[in-house]
């Protein structure tokens, strides 16, 4: 009888691959039709890799809106709890900690890259796509380094690698290798065109590890400045500019931003920080040319910032500190958070942000004069949020008040509304203060305000929580 050699055993991955594992996560997404409900569960998976001992990088998006993480090794059924440490939805980036540490004993760490890798440099892209349970490599050349929009955020644009290896739906938070270190971390594929995936790079990924090692996520600073391009050569001649490349136009500056001040608009920016501005906005950094803008990305509240420009036909030099500017991020996706509201005798509010837009199919003509003041004009310095009417539960106390669609709220009894906590004591004062005999609601876009009558606004408040299985009346925070 023949006697036939068992297989050989499956080759062990690389030492590289043993700290990439498996992340799988049930999540809740919040309901923001009816905000006091408690939400949606559902369930996602990604990818993610051993940084230091316990601790793990991934995508934001992979763990957003998580009730329960759970890890698990290449090759090994355990499912290991974990939970996060860090996020930074802004950059699509997270730190999971384990407490159970034992089962990576003897794992190493991936080590992370000091350089940006160059167009054309072969990478590969490890992790565990479309629901697998085993890795999967993929490898391609790095075709393009640009800024783009990250899908997560929605409306906020980092420096990002195309590469031409798939990146696909359990990909995400993966790590990208070339030689293996670490160069970036998987996020986001383009529907539209074969294998063509972007990788978040080692300038995001070291700012967020320096954002967080004070123990707390800070997210980004920001210009507050729009720059346009100043090719045209009449319009060099106009600012008296030789024909040589260099300079950009200010064309707007956010009002309270950190650059308002040490710019204006109409200045021509020649430098920054020594870097050279070319007419198109762009310097060259790490042997990259990015957009002026990537100086910021790179710094923390309290940076200085050096502009050489021309003003009055006078070049000068300016000094910026950098901060913060939370009122342009009203518009991206929220995560990790309950919606806020208020319901007063029927009437729904919430503040207006992504997730209440994209919900009740806001459009953009019905918010745009209010949103430009907030974000730009000045006004996220004294209010909190812009308020918005979203939704009329049906009720005698507002009977035939339900034709005001969906607006802003100005004023609550000639007061004006500087967010919707103040809203909140506004409607329910305390028992201290004495009560108008009306409430009178006025709207953005309404001739007519809304009125209630306090007499009955108690008992209909009641009557509307009970018919529509609402806990409380607010949700602040």
């Amino acid at each position: 009888m023949e006697v036939t050699a068992p297989a050989p055993a499956p080759e062990p991955p690389a030492a590289a691959y043993r700290g990439i594992v498996k992340v799988e996560v049930v999540t809740r997404t919040p309901d923001y039709e009816t905000p006091w409900q408690g939400g949606r569960y559902g369930r996602g998976a990604g990818t993610g890799f051993l940084v230091a001992p316990g601790l793990f990088m991934t995508n934001a998006h992979v763990v957003a809106n998580a009730e329960k993480i759970d890890i698990s090794l290449f090759n090994d059924a355990r499912r290991i709890p974990a939970r996060v440490k860090f996020v930074a939805h802004d950059a699509d980036l997270a730190m999971l900690e384990i407490d159970d540490t034992a089962a990576f004993d003897g794992v190493p760490c991936l080590e992370f890259s000091e350089e940006m890798p160059l167009l054309e440099d072969t990478v590969r892209a490890i992790g565990y796509p479309i629901g697998g349970n085993r890795l999967s490599v993929t490898r391609g050349i790095v075709s393009r380094i640009d800024t783009i929009p990250y899908a997560h955020p929605r409306n906020i644009a980092h420096l990002a690698l195309q590469v031409d290896a798939a990146i696909n739906p359990g990909n995400s938070g993966g790590p990208v290798l070339k030689n293996d270190k670490v160069i970036g971390v998987a996020f986001q594929g383009l529907m539209q065109a074969n294998s063509t995936g972007y990788v978040i790079p080692m300038p995001v990924i070291r700012h967020f590890l320096k954002d967080v090692e004070d123990g707390h996520y800070d997210g980004y600073v920001e210009m507050g400045v729009r720059f346009i391009p100043l090719e045209n050569k009449a319009m060099r001649r106009h600012f008296d500019l030789p024909d040589n490349n260099i300079g950009c136009l200010v064309a707007d500056v956010v009002k309270g931003a950190a650059c308002d001040g040490p710019l204006q608009i109409g200045d021509v920016v020649m430098a920054v920080n020594g870097l050279p501005v070319d007419s198109t906005s762009m310097i060259e950094l790490e042997g990259v040319r990015v957009r002026l803008e990537e100086l910021a990305e790179r710094a923390f509240a309290g940076d200085k910032m050096q502009f050489t420009i021309l003003r009055g036909g006078e070049v000068m030099q300016t000094e910026a500190s950098m901060a913060p500017l939370p009122s342009i991020r009203v518009l991206s996706r929220r995560y990790d958070e309950q919606p806020r509201y208020v319901v007063f005798g029927g009437l729904v509010f919430q503040p207006l942000n992504f997730n209440v837009v994209n919900e009740h199919q806001v459009s953009s003509e019905d918010v745009m004069v209010e949103l430009d003041r907030f974000t730009r004009g000045g006004e996220s310095a004294i209010k909190e949020d812009l308020v918005l009417l979203t939704r009329t539960l049906p009720d005698e106390v507002n009977a035939r008040l339900s034709d005001h669609g969906r607006s802003i709220v100005t004023k609550v009894n000639g007061v004006e509304v500087k967010g919707l906590t103040h809203l909140n004591s506004l409607l329910y004062p305390g028992a201290d203060q004495p009560r108008p005999e009306y409430t009178v609601i006025e709207l953005a876009d309404a001739a007519r305000p809304l009125v209630i009558d306090n007499a009955t606004v108690d008992a209909a408040n009641t009557r509307i929580a009970e018919r529509y299985n609402i806990p409380a009346p607010s949700r602040l925070k």
